[in-house]
């Protein structure tokens, strides 16, 4: 008896000891997701088999704020999104929390290298830059990042293998410990190369915290077939390799030849437990447009294929993706900052501008809205300017520019009282986008941006131009209904029935009023969503004191625009 005890407290011990397996400490190099074997876990060990879309996010809408919930009505655990090293990490920051918002992982990648190898290290410059960094640390514990989109064309083993192992180290040099996403090369579509180099890239990453994404564009015009997909995705399983198809669509042409087996790849994924990711959300793809899963963004707008991969088709991702409970509980991620800084006498005030961009819909009015999600963007020539009428003189100290990614590397500040007759007052030579806050002493009742030369091929783009005179904003006169900020159901008091309003309200069950919508607003950036929603409940939960700009808001008088 005593024997047999004895050999079932050895058993128990070497179970005890294989628990890390899909366990973890705490004190762990891994602060969020990780990999063990072929799978992927969460940070409490639950495996997670990643199905979604790709949404071409620093193209279109950069925070997010508009796509990803759309996308999340798809029940979609996970979200690759597009992304550029001349995105400001400011705006990552904003789009990686949205995307935990509304309870997806994102997955973010860099889409500049795209065919092209000698690029890799101009990647991880990015992300290894201090204030890039700052942000993905921010965001680990549900992070994941794709290093690079199709990183390549023809590109051999050799140098495949030195050239992720010395990325891989230096990312993880600068303290970047999330699991880390390779395509395969020939623009992707190599999954051979991910077979013979996969393993030795693992162990060469002080983390072994990989997965390998290959892009099935695979038409039967270049010899790919639905036996070709199920041998790959077999010879991967079977050498347990942690492997996502992170891009696909229905065809690449439309003709027959074209066509891709798309059903074949959602069907082998989910009974292969590989994740998939669809290209794309849309719209966008150009000139492809076939490719673009809704019309104009939204849920209600999903056809053809998109409706089959995201809706109806048997291993849909509405019928096969599991969301863990880590990415159901409330983010403790601190919201980002979405404003820029109080005080400006150009917000809404009359704009004038050389030019738009036309098809976009980015009005001049945008680079005063207050809404760092919208923008400005001229023609692509140069020169190109914005000038805001003040409508009274002012003493001028600060001038604030945000910057889309097609900025001015050369630009002059100048100030009129007649819109006609402009002095400089300010001059930069070597602009470098992102934000220029910029100390002035000038005076007058206009001021304009005179953009002399584009630093890339497009226009130029702003999204927010503030002006802040001397000893701060004249305090207005209020007028219209003081609000009770987050107090949805006006009965003076903020709890759980105005947080259930703002929820049935995002969920188009109910219809606000417009002083509701006011109050609803809580971060008084002219738009009721999710970010409200959680900015309450975090109210509720003692975890803020209040709200941006403080618990009453004069409402003024006549209809209100939401």
């Amino acid at each position: 008896m005593k024997k047999r005890i004895c050999i079932l407290l050895a058993v128990i011990i070497v179970m005890t000891v294989s628990l890390p397996l899909v366990t973890w400490g705490a004190d762990d190099i891994y602060p969020g997701f990780r990999v063990q074997g072929r799978f992927l876990y969460d940070k409490n060990g639950e495996k997670v088999v990643l199905y979604g879309v790709n949404e071409m996010s620093i193209w279109g809408d950069i925070d997010g704020d508009v796509a990803l919930p759309e996308i999340r009505k798809t029940g979609a655990n996970a979200v690759r999104l597009v992304w550029s090293i001349t995105g400001p990490a400011r705006k990552l920051d904003i789009l990686l929390y949205n995307c935990r918002l509304n309870n997806m992982i994102p997955i973010i990648e860099l889409h500049d290298a795209t065919g092209e190898w000698q690029k890799l290290p101009t990647l991880v410059d990015y992300w290894t830059r201090p204030d890039v960094v700052e942000v993905l640390k921010k965001h680990e514990e549900y992070l994941i990042i794709n290093i690079g989109n199709e990183v390549g064309a023809q590109v051999s083993e050799s140098d495949f293998k030195i050239g992720y192992e010395t990325e891989i180290k230096r990312m993880r040099a600068a303290g970047i410990h999330v699991p880390l996403m390779i395509d395969g090369g020939d623009w992707g579509k190599d999954i051979n190369i991910l077979q013979a180099t996969g393993p030795y890239l693992i162990n060469a990453d002080p983390d072994k915290n990989l997965l390998f994404s290959v892009h099935m564009w695979w038409p039967y015009m270049w010899g790919y077939s639905e036996e070709k997909v199920i041998d790959e995705i077999k010879e991967s399983v079977e050498m347990d390799l942690p492997l996502v198809v992170g891009e696909f669509g229905h065809q690449w042409e439309e003709h027959d030849n074209g066509k891709i087996p798309y059903k074949t790849i959602l069907e082998q994924c989910y009974k292969n437990e590989v994740g998939y990711l669809a290209w794309s959300w849309g719209p966008g793809n150009q000139p492809q447009t076939f490719l673009d899963m809704t019309t104009d963004g939204t849920f209600d707008t999903l056809r053809g294929w998109g409706l089959e991969v995201c809706i109806t088709d048997p291993y849909s991702i509405k019928n096969i993706a599991v969301r863990p409970a880590s990415m159901l509980a409330e983010p403790t991620t601190e919201p980002p900052v979405t404003n820029i800084p109080k005080g400006s006498i150009a917000h809404n005030k009359p704009v004038f501008v050389s030019s738009t961009e036309s098809g976009y819909g980015n009005i001049p009015e945008n680079a005063v809205d207050g809404n760092i999600a919208t923008r400005w963007s001229s023609e692509y020539s140069d020169p190109q300017y914005i000038y805001v009428d003040l409508e009274d003189e002012y003493e001028i100290e600060r001038v604030y520019i945000e910057w889309e990614t097609a900025y001015a590397s050369q630009y002059k500040i100048q100030v009129s009282n007649d819109a006609s007759t402009w002095t400089d007052v300010y001059t930069e030579y070597n602009g470098d986008g992102d934000i220029d806050d910029i100390s002035i002493d000038a005076k007058g009742r206009y001021i304009r941006i005179y953009c002399l030369q584009r630093a890339t091929q497009y226009g130029n783009s702003i999204f927010e131009l503030g002006v802040y005179p001397k000893g701060g904003a004249p305090e207005p006169t209020p007028t219209g209904v003081e609000i009770l900020v987050g107090d949805v159901n006006m009965d003076g008091k903020i709890n759980s029935t105005d947080l259930t309003r703002i929820k049935r309200h995002i969920l188009k069950m109910i219809t606000l009023t417009d002083l509701e919508l006011a109050a609803a607003d809580v971060d008084g950036n002219g738009v009721v969503n999710s970010t409200d929603l959680t900015m309450i409940k975090r109210y509720l939960l003692k975890i803020i004191p209040g709200f941006p700009g403080g618990d009453r808001r004069i409402v003024p008088p006549g209809p209100i625009f939401y």
